[in-house]
């Protein structure tokens, strides 16, 4: 029944989402115009004009929460406006089929903001006890069968898997997806893509047959622009990803990497961890197999004989985990001894990636002296700003920024009340209109002036704390009987990030500079942990 309730087409917000009790084989588009279609039947009827085309809200891509929906985002933003009263939908589970948490903000939102929702059926306000209850039924209720809905979909995806199909959206390196059919049932598998396919069995061979690492692969494929399954360069992760990979072998898996929800800074964070060996399924699958199981076998026993170094490894370098190169490795500290055990040349930091950035290497001691420098430096900054106390400017800064809050704040009133003289106590619309126009202009040019005042507001420092915990830094980097791990520690409670580049030195022909190499100058950019 809409005798109660009366609506203006610029006060109603239309939002459109495809569900999965949508027939599967209409496309997004045209489940959206369907749905559409429906919408501005019933506004023409009820309001005599469609909904503005501003106002409507298409949701193109798929997901459970809130979080995951832009446009849904938008519009829990606009409803926030006193001008909109309704939110027009197909249905109410087309706002969220989501956890009861997602459930229990629409309702509040939509609650507090005074908006109705709006379907064909039934108009919910959420002041009314009555329709409150039936909104949150219909929510609770779209959300039970959603999860009815995945495990019956769980279910279907794994016999597929036990059949010997490959399920993934993405086919491996290698293959292409494919469909065969088995009867009259089509069945999705994978078939070789023989130009990736030579690629998988050459990283397999290079790796049992030539005992080449996975940076050395990574290299070689490099230098023979063969191009790599995403960005520009290979690197050893994707190389270990691959040797890892059973499908390589004809099978196909079943919760290899199964989504996991963790809780991480109290809230619900959904991760997808690689899977322990003995955790996940294996089947015989329907696509035909690029390396033989004894290639791959040999393969797993040579990576169980390649342990990286421990998490308990002792640090050895005061600057590891700080200094990184422009192109975003970090520095790694490398000795030269001879082997007899002597120091065959000082210690260096060198880019990992110095192969492919082309940075040039420096000694160790050069970036010491640098950090020493920067740290005393900085003590010495603190102290001047120490006895240049800024507390007033701060104060003076947050008063302002307060006027500015309570400036808004009456502002918003302000509109709120005009909209009332508006709708009950017959406000001429033109002297609305320019109101209106004049109030929202005041608000713009306050909340630019509040912005801009947040964003230049100083952070409090305690300058007496930080010169106290970079002078525990450089004391300790200058004691040689402090170990490398303690000097890290304090450095790291100082120092954020140091950036280094500098071009690579070249050798000098010519006569008098036989065996000399350019210097080149080091640069850092350092950001400081306050």
């Amino acid at each position: 029944m809409y005798e109660n309730y009366t609506f203006k087409p610029d006060e109603v917000l239309e939002y459109l989402r495809k569900s999965r009790s949508d027939d599967p084989t209409l496309t997004v588009e045209e489940v959206l115009s369907k749905h559409e279609a429906i919408l501005s039947e019933w506004s023409i009827r009820n309001m005599d004009a469609a909904v503005p085309e501003e106002h409507i809200y298409r949701e193109v891509v798929s997901g459970e929460t809130i979080a995951d929906r832009p446009e849904m985002i938008k519009l829990l933003k606009m409803i926030e406006n006193p001008r909109i009263r309704g939110v027009l939908v197909v249905e109410v589970q087309r706002l969220s089929r989501g956890d009861l948490e997602d459930a229990g903000r629409i309702i509040k939102l939509f609650r507090y903001t005074n908006t109705m929702i709006i379907t064909p059926m039934k108009i919910y306000n959420l002041h009314d006890e009555y329709d409150r209850d039936m909104f949150e039924r219909e929510l609770k209720r779209g959300n039970e069968f959603l999860e009815y809905q995945k495990k019956i979909m769980n279910r279907g995806r794994l016999l597929s898997v036990s059949q010997g199909n490959y399920v993934g959206s993405v086919p491996p390196y290698g293959y292409d997806r494919t469909v065969v059919m088995d009867g009259k049932r089509k069945c999705p598998t994978l078939k070789i893509n023989e130009e990736q396919a030579s690629v998988v069995r050459m990283i397999f061979d290079l790796y049992v047959n030539h005992d080449m690492g996975r940076q050395k692969i990574c290299n070689h494929l490099d230098e023979l622009h063969i191009k790599p399954p995403k960005g520009t360069h290979w690197s050893p992760e994707t190389v270990v990803d691959m040797l890892s990979n059973v499908h390589y072998t004809g099978k196909v898996k079943w919760n290899w990497r199964k989504t996991v929800t963790v809780i991480e800074n109290q809230e619900a964070v959904k991760t997808r961890p690689k899977s322990k060996d003995g955790d996940f399924l294996i089947y015989d699958g329907k696509h035909e197999a690029i390396i033989s199981d004894e290639l791959f076998e040999a393969a797993q026993a040579k990576k169980g004989r390649n342990h990286r170094a421990k998490p308990t490894t002792k640090v050895r370098n005061p600057l590891a985990g700080l200094v990184y190169c422009s192109c975003g490795r970090a520095m790694s500290l490398r000795y030269y001894k001879r082997p007899d055990g002597t120091e065959r040349s000082a210690p260096r930091l060198m880019c990992d990636g110095q192969f492919r950035c082309n940075t040039g290497s420096c000694r160790y001691s050069e970036i010491l002296i640098r950090v020493n420098d920067i740290l005393e430096c900085s003590i010495a900054d603190f102290e001047v700003q120490l006895k240049n106390d800024d507390a007033l400017s701060t104060d003076l800064h947050k008063k302002m920024i307060s006027q500015l809050e309570v400036k808004l704040e009456d502002l918003k009133n302000k509109e709120i009340n005009q909209w009332e003289k508006y709708s009950e106590e017959g406000m001429p619309k033109e002297i609305f209109d320019k109101l209106n126009e004049k109030v929202l202009k005041e608000q713009a040019d306050v909340s630019a002036a509040l912005a801009q005042a947040r964003a230049s507001m100083p952070s409090p420092v305690d300058y007496q704390e930080r010169i106290n915990c970079f002078t525990d830094a450089l004391e300790a980097l200058n004691d040689d009987s402090i170990d490398a791990e303690k000097k890290n520690i304090l450095l790291k409670n100082c120092i954020d990030r140091i950036t280094y580049s500098r071009e690579r030195p070249v050798r000098m022909v010519g006569a008098g500079h036989h065996g000399t190499w350019t210097d080149t100058p080091i640069n850092l950019e350092v950001k400081l942990r306050l």
